[in-house]
């Protein structure tokens, strides 16, 4: 009878203990243990390079701080997560420099992730060099219509600052033309002597301009500028005689003349423009002598005008 834990192989006749496996069985468990012992394949480049940093003993701060890319980015590297990634050719040198950074082969890495990826390379965009269509350029009545209205807005500029939109002020009454003194005719004929004539204006006196309102004038002799600028109320100046002075204003009515003592009718309107008008006196006095106005009002005190100040001085010759 044979031992316990004892048995005889049927086929030599050799005794074997129960207690130990058959040689079979030991083969079997030793080959489990291998393979329990070499981790299984990685199914992808993503988790072929996790496997690979932790078996470097690294975390994935530590691999972000070597390859200077961004934690995220290793992370989505490693889920396998291609969408979030960016375009292949920055993927590509992300994956090498992570497999570089763990011991493994970063040109087999990077070919590996370019076989799973569903990335491509982005494709330039061609750009449409044909003529733009006639319907999107303006039409040619625009173009006009806009240059009209540009020509109009710099002409109105240029009138507002010459003066002529400048609304025209209340004229002033004319006294020395309204008035009249009968005392002298109602002596003259209680009396029967004939009244003195007024005595006749100096063509030689010298001529003074003076400023009812401000306004801008010009005063030359068409080789020099006695004057040039804006005068303001009350002021008047004498002018230099003998030299033919001409004036130029946008206001010729706002200017008060005179030839000596003798008023010159207003040399236009309150708003109207005049160029080298003579200021010459013979002039002046046929102006009045054709207005058939008298030249002075007896009894009518004259203001006593302000003269131009120094700054006002005759300027240099104009060329």
């Amino acid at each position: 009878m044979a031992s316990k834990g004892l048995s005889v192989d049927d086929a030599n006749g050799v005794p074997q203990d129960e207690t130990q496996p058959p040689n079979g069985g030991r083969k079997r468990g030793a080959a489990a243990a291998q393979a329990a012992q070499v981790p299984a394949q990685p199914r992808s480049i993503g988790e072929a390079l996790r496997q690979a940093r932790e078996a470097a003993g690294l975390t994935l701060a530590e691999v972000a701080e070597r390859t200077k890319v961004r934690p995220g980015i290793l992370a989505e590297i490693e889920a396998d997560d291609h969408d979030r990634l960016p375009a292949l050719t920055y993927s590509l040198g992300f994956v090498k420099a992570y497999a570089r950074t763990v011991g493994m082969d970063p040109t087999v890495a990077a070919e590996r992730y370019r076989q799973e990826s569903q990335k491509g390379d982005p494709v330039p965009t061609m750009v449409d060099l044909q003529p733009l269509e006639a319907k999107r350029l303006p039409s040619r009545g625009l173009v006009a219509g806009t240059i009209a209205v540009l020509a109009l807005l710099v002409a109105g500029f240029w009138a507002w600052g010459a003066g002529w939109l400048t609304g025209a002020p209340p004229a002033e009454p004319q006294v020395a033309a309204a008035e009249t003194v009968p005392a002298e005719p109602e002596l003259e004929e209680a009396s029967g002597a004939p009244a003195a004539a007024p005595p006749a204006a100096d063509p030689a006196a010298p001529v003074t301009i003076t400023a009812r309102e401000e306004v801008w004038l010009r005063i030359s002799d068409g080789t020099e500028t006695f004057f040039m600028g804006t005068m303001t109320p009350g002021q008047s100046m004498n002018l230099p005689p003998g030299r033919a002075w001409q004036l130029r204003t946008g206001r010729a009515g706002a200017l008060e003349v005179k030839v000596g003592g003798t008023a010159v009718p207003p040399l236009g309107g309150p708003a109207e423009q005049v160029r080298n008008l003579s200021l010459a006196p013979a002039d002046l006095l046929a102006r009045q002598s054709a207005s058939g106005l008298p030249a002075t009002v007896p009894g009518l005190a004259e203001a006593a005008p302000q003269p131009v100040q120094p700054t006002m001085a005759p300027a240099a010759p104009t060329p």
